[in-house]
C-alpha cells in the first residue's frame, strides 16, 4: 500500500480504483497491497490491465495477477509507475508483454485556482445514461478506432457510478470531443480527452479539460490528475499540469 512518503499514493490508487470500477464484478479484482486486474472486455490494452499503486510493486503480486482467466484472449497491460525493476520486467516479458509505453503523470494542483469559463461557441457539457451512446461514438471517432472499441462506454449504467461525470463537447456541428471526470474526495482524474479530428487544433481538447476543471474545483476537488501522450503534455502544461511522475505501461506488440 501506499505511505506517508509517497505523496503520489493517493493519486496511483484513485487511478487503480478507477479501472477497477469501470469492469464488471465477476471481471476484477483488488489484491490486498492495493494491486487491481480490471477487464473490461475491450479491444484496448490499456482498459484490460494488471494495476500496481505502489512505488516498489511486488512482481509476484503482479504475476498473480496476470493470471487471471479474464484476461485471456483479449489485448491487455501490465501498468506500474516509474521505472520498473528487472523483476516486474521479466514478468511482463513472460507473458509476451515486450512492448513499453511510458505516460507522464500530469498533476494540477489546488494553488493554480480555477479556471475561467469557456467561451466561443464550444459548449461542454455533463450527458446521462440516455446519451452514453453518443458519447461513446463521439470518443471513438476521435481516436479514429471503430464504435465497438469503446461499447462498454455506452452502459447507461455507468452514468450512476459514484464520482462518475461524462462530458461532451459541442459547437454549432453537433458533438466535436468528449471528456470523463472521477472524483474521489478532493482529487479529480481526467480521462477520454478526445477531439473529432476534423475539429483539432483549434484548442478545443484544451477547453474540454479546464472546462472539467473548473466545474469540479467549484465542488471541492482541487487536485486533478492525468495520463498525457508525449504529444498531449505540452497542451495540458499550458492549462496549469506539471508532470511529476510516469506511468509505465507493457503490452504486446502490435
Amino acid at each position: 500500500m501506499t505511505s506517508s512518503n509517497d505523496p503520489l499514493g493517493p493519486v496511483a490508487l484513485a487511478y487503480a480504483a478507477v479501472s477497477h470500477a469501470l469492469c464488471a464484478a465477476d471481471r476484477r479484482h483488488r489484491h490486498s497491497d492495493g494491486s487491481v486486474v480490471a477487464v473490461s472486455g475491450s479491444p484496448v490494452a490499456s482498459l484490460n490491465a494488471v494495476i500496481s499503486p505502489n512505488l516498489d510493486p511486488d512482481p509476484e503480486v503482479i504475476g498473480a495477477l496476470a493470471g487471471s482467466e479474464a484476461l485471456r484472449g483479449l489485448a491487455w497491460s501490465i501498468q506500474v509507475r516509474g521505472l520498473p525493476g528487472q523483476r516486474v520486467t521479466d514478468v511482463a516479458t513472460r507473458n509476451g508483454l515486450t512492448h513499453v509505453t511510458r505516460l507522464p503523470l500530469m498533476i494540477r494542483r489546488p494553488d493554480a485556482g480555477a479556471p475561467p469559463p469557456v467561451t466561443g461557441s464550444l459548449r461542454v457539457r455533463p450527458v446521462g445514461g440516455d446519451e452514453l451512446g453518443l458519447y461513446a461514438r463521439t470518443m471513438a471517432d476521435g481516436f479514429g478506432v471503430p464504435h465497438e472499441t469503446f461499447e462498454l462506454f455506452t452502459d447507461p449504467g455507468l452514468a450512476s457510478t459514484e464520482g462518475f461525470t461524462f462530458y461532451l463537447a459541442e459547437d454549432d456541428s453537433g458533438p466535436v470531443g468528449t471528456g470523463m471526470a472521477a472524483v474521489q474526495g478532493e482529487l479529480l482524474g481526467i480521462f477520454n480527452i478526445a477531439v473529432l479530428p476534423q475539429h483539432r487544433r483549434r484548442g478545443h481538447g484544451r477547453a474540454v479539460t479546464t472546462e472539467i476543471v473548473r466545474a469540479h474545483h467549484a465542488a471541492g476537488a482541487t487536485t486533478a490528475y492525468l495520463y498525457a501522450s508525449t504529444m498531449g503534455e505540452p497542451v495540458y502544461a499550458s492549462a496549469d499540469f506539471r508532470t511529476e511522475e510516469v506511468l509505465t505501461v507493457f503490452r504486446a506488440p502490435a
